[in-house]
């Protein structure tokens, strides 16, 4: 019983040092769609905030505390997020490893049990929280459903993040986007073919009616470029851009289950990232 409370005492430290570091969003967040807790529907006003570009960055699949995630890149992905004002981040997924002796792969690739790895994962991303725009959770999230609950949930909890287990739809009102529209999912299948990835993407572009659409889960960089048609004023037809994109991966490629079990081709760490311009126009690259 002692040691029980000492370390309900340590975790509760723990977690009032995470939160007492958190900071305010600048922007007026918005949710519906809200279940259990958990909200599909987010709308940021950006209104009143002197930018004169917003950039939005996804972050997936870093699988915090595998031995083989890129701990070094990350940091200094988050560096170069912090550096400026305007830089904005969504959660796209699989943040954490949260490997264990029921899941696929080994328990010995971690460099500490699910738990441990959800205390590190907020302490260094506490001081980011307040760019976070939104979290959808992947299936490193579920797995630890059957022993410990969805660890996403536990995350977003801590760091007080809009989160969705599932699809998670992001307006953003920003000059004249009046929204910009996103959608975020992190993904399914096993997809390996560049074929099969792309019309993974191009699926999801079929759903919900943004702008620009997320997914990550399959550890490979993809950008999908596409027009719609849409009502324009004056009884005309106006073509909208659309794009979908895929993030890579955090996780170094040699000695993991994508070399050793499923042979899928490396790659380099490349994250989507939309920069949108007050006038309504809006570019996408991977970073």
């Amino acid at each position: 019983m002692g040691k029980q409370l000492k370390d309900e005492a340590t975790t509760l430290n723990l977690l009032s040092e995470v939160q007492a570091g958190l900071k305010d969003y600048e922007a007026v967040l918005t949710q519906s769609m809200v279940i259990d807790g958990q909200a599909r529907r987010l709308t940021w006003d950006f209104s009143s905030i002197d930018i004169e570009t917003l950039e939005i960055l996804q972050m997936t699949d870093i699988q915090f505390g595998h031995k083989a995630c890129d701990v070094e890149t990350l940091n200094k992905y988050l560096a170069w997020i912090l550096s400026q004002e305007n830089r904005y981040i969504p959660f796209g997924g699989d943040m954490v490893d949260a490997g264990h002796v029921q899941s696929n792969g080994s328990p010995f690739e971690q460099v500490g049990d699910p738990q441990e790895e959800l205390w590190r994962f907020c302490e260094l991303f506490a001081p980011i929280r307040h760019r976070v725009l939104g979290y959808v959770g992947g299936n490193h999230e579920r797995r630890a459903i059957p022993t410990f609950g969805d660890i996403g949930k536990s995350i977003a909890t801590i760091l007080e993040l809009p989160y969705s287990p599932g699809k998670q739809h992001i307006d953003i009102i920003f000059g004249d986007h009046k929204p910009f529209k996103i959608s975020m999912w992190h993904g399914g299948g096993s997809g390996q073919t560049k074929g099969s990835i792309a019309n993974g993407l191009v699926k999801f572009m079929n759903q919900a009616y943004s702008q620009l659409y997320l997914l990550g889960h399959l550890h490979q960089a993809m950008v999908v470029q596409e027009s719609r048609e849409v009502r324009g004023k004056n009884g005309k037809m106006v073509q909208q851009k659309i794009v979908g994109a895929r993030g890579s991966s955090f996780l170094k490629h040699y000695g993991t289950y994508a070399e050793v079990v499923m042979g899928a081709n490396p790659q380099t760490i490349q994250m989507p990232r939309a920069v949108l311009e007050r006038n309504g126009h809006w570019e996408l690259t991977l970073r």
